[in-house]
């Protein structure tokens, strides 16, 4: 029985991959008209990966090696906590401010830089200290150096590396917002801009079928990098070794912040508080929120970043007791988080079209859960594996039953990894794009989409405000206690 179980649960999961994969094949003519800028958008999204891995490696070996506490992981978690395409829309402003015009590709892979090498750092630091300390201990005492000590020390971090390098792939290629801001002004379309173009162009004859095309293109490009996917190593230890450079980590970890948020931050202040033309100190916030389409966007965003997160939250609170059945939910629900939110909206669409849900924020609700469940769970299975069911086991053991068990020990135990779910669901559930610009409707709206109309309609100073809203509901989640924080 629970065989078929598992297989209705997955062919529900999986069914809106499953039409888009079919509307797709159906407009396979459009394919050979945009291949070149599917070369173009793959090369983009390979070319930001490198860059995410070299600057979030080399800070995250800095840090192996200065035994760096991970107290200062705050300063690269809030330039990830910014919203990528609310960092993007800070730098358009601040290199304005500088006279340089950052649209086209170079913006492009400022921004991904800024926002995505924090992730290739929380993949890497772990997997340094997991893998490496050993080994380098044991350089360190037979006097192993130069070229000998990087022959020994490359091999057990490579999975690791390329590992790194495959979600990075498929988190830049499925990228929307920073794109949007930074590259459609220059004519620059990556594969999610083009899929978004086609769906709402009014001079296509099959607008859903031109973007299930494009959707399945991309998909295709994602699928390799799906197989490179691993679990998370689990939390950075600090092992005894020497500490070396200290200064140099605290310098580069100290400098990442000021690109990655100051400078953002400081293009966004000077156009939402000051006037463009008279340069008089006039806030624009009053005026940003005066927009019915910003109060929608406001209402909207916050309650569905709440409902999704506290529903996930429940999800992973009732699964927990049956740890393997939540492993299997996760492994099946991987494959929304993985795959580019494109594919999953244009699905959805598909499927939900002809359905009174389609058009509403109960569709985007869907998205959003479908999307970052994966994250919740897997949080949770963390937990699980750091001894939360074993500790549960021995309440057992001793006279209590099993839902006394969890109440008092396991649900308590598993509280702070919980909360990292938490921190991971909610700053992507507030700030999410790319569903919301495919899927949302006229009185759906949430904030991304208020922003990327703010700066269609030429409200330049009105978008820089809900942008400097957006970063500082995503910052506040700072506050929250981590632990087991996987990317």
């Amino acid at each position: 029985m629970a065989a078929p179980f598992w297989w209705l649960l997955w062919l529900g999961v999986a069914s809106p991959l499953l039409v888009l994969a079919a509307r797709g094949l159906g407009n396979l003519s459009l394919v050979p008209k945009v291949l070149d800028l599917a070369g173009a958008s793959l090369a983009l999204a390979l070319a930001g990966s490198l860059l995410c891995l070299l600057v979030g490696g080399g800070l995250a070996w800095l840090a192996f090696r200065a035994r760096l506490h991970p107290g200062w992981d705050v300063l690269l978690l809030s330039a990830y906590l910014v919203p990528p395409f609310v960092g993007a829309l800070g730098f358009l402003y601040a290199l304005q401010m500088l006279g340089l015009r950052p649209y086209g590709v170079g913006g492009i892979l400022l921004a991904w830089t800024a926002h995505y090498a924090p992730m290739a750092y929380l993949l890497l630091r772990p997997a340094l200290e997991h893998r490496l300390a050993p080994l380098l201990l044991a350089c360190e005492a037979h006097g192993v150096r130069g070229g000998r000590r990087l022959r020994a020390l490359l091999p057990p971090v490579l999975p690791a590396l390329v590992a790194a390098f495959g979600a990075l792939y498929l988190t830049l290629l499925g990228n929307f917002g920073v794109p949007a801001v930074l590259g459609l002004p220059a004519q620059v379309y990556t594969l999610p801009t083009l899929a978004y173009s086609r769906l709402f162009s009014p001079a296509s004859p099959d607008p859903l079928g031109e973007a299930a095309a494009v959707g399945l293109l991309l998909g295709l490009l994602a699928l390799p990098a799906v197989l490179l996917h691993s679990a998370p190593v689990g939390e950075p230890a600090l092992r005894p070794l020497r500490p070396r450079w200290p200064w140099a980590a605290r310098l580069g970890f100290l400098l990442f912040a000021l690109l990655g948020v100051g400078l953002p931050l400081v293009g966004l202040l000077q156009r939402a508080l000051f006037n463009t033309f008279s340069g008089a100190f006039e806030p624009a916030f009053s005026a940003a929120l005066a927009l019915p389409l910003v109060r929608q966007g406001l209402l909207n965003s916050v309650g569905l970043a709440l409902l999704a997160t506290g529903l996930l939250l429940m999800l992973g609170l009732l699964l927990a007791p049956w740890p393997e059945a939540a492993r299997r939910l996760r492994r099946l629900l991987d494959l929304h988080y993985l795959l580019p939110g494109t594919l999953l909206a244009i699905g959805l669409i598909l499927v939900f079209a002809p359905t009174p849900i389609y058009a509403t924020p109960w569709l985007l609700l869907l998205a959003y859960l479908l999307n970052f469940a994966a994250l919740m769970l897997r949080a949770v299975e963390v937990g699980l594996e750091g001894g939360v069911e074993r500790l549960v086991g021995v309440g057992r053991l001793f006279g209590l039953g099993p839902r006394r068990a969890w109440f008092r020990i396991g649900y308590p135990l598993l509280w702070p990894y919980l909360a990292a779910g938490v921190f991971l669901v909610m700053p992507l559930a507030l700030a999410e794009l790319t569903l919301s610009a495919l899927l949302y409707a006229p009185g759906a709206e949430t904030l991304g989409v208020a922003v990327l109309s703010a700066l269609n309609g030429g409200l330049f100073r009105e978008a820089a405000a809900i942008g400097l809203l957006l970063m500082a509901f995503s910052l506040l989640l700072l506050l929250l206690p981590r632990r087991g924080v996987v990317a």
